[in-house]
């Protein structure tokens, strides 16, 4: 059986499409829709939204969790050197850490990536049979006569 900590933490991540916009208009700075002007987020700011929109804490680290793992937000994070609260104003450095982690999951997904287009496939149309001697015949006979009527 799956702890309350799992349930409420899968529930965010379901539902992280819906409360992310009403992240985004509460806090426009630490949300926005624009991917350069994307920072990585102070270390406290999931305690602060938990208590602001009065979730638990697991339902907000499942609501963030798409957020933090995307590409972009991870670029962000090897790209800036600083944190910002959700207010937008600066907040603590960065640690290598964060950067280390950073570059681990957009490895990760660049090698998901290649994995994918290396397993997939290429998609042709079936070649029919080749055709016998005497069916080129009869083609060629059947276009011929078609000419001459």
């Amino acid at each position: 059986m799956a702890s309350q900590y799992r349930i409420e933490r899968d529930r965010g991540t379901k539902e992280s499409a819906q409360q992310f916009a009403v992240l985004r208009g509460k806090w426009p700075l630490a949300f926005p829709l624009k991917h350069q002007d994307i920072r990585p987020l102070a270390i406290g700011a999931t305690g602060e939204i938990a208590a602001a929109m009065g979730w638990s804490l697991p339902y907000t680290l499942g609501v963030l969790h798409n957020w933090k793992m995307a590409p972009v937000y991870c670029q962000a994070v090897l790209c800036h050197d600083q944190r910002i609260a959700l207010d937008g104003a600066p907040a603590e450095a960065l640690d290598a850490e964060a950067k280390d982690l950073a570059a681990k999951r957009l490895a990760q997904l660049a090698a998901r990536k290649t994995a994918k287009k290396v397993a997939k496939p290429a998609v042709c149309a079936p070649t029919p049979p080749p055709e016998t001697p005497e069916q080129l015949r009869a083609r060629v006979r059947a276009a011929l006569l078609r000419r001459s009527a």
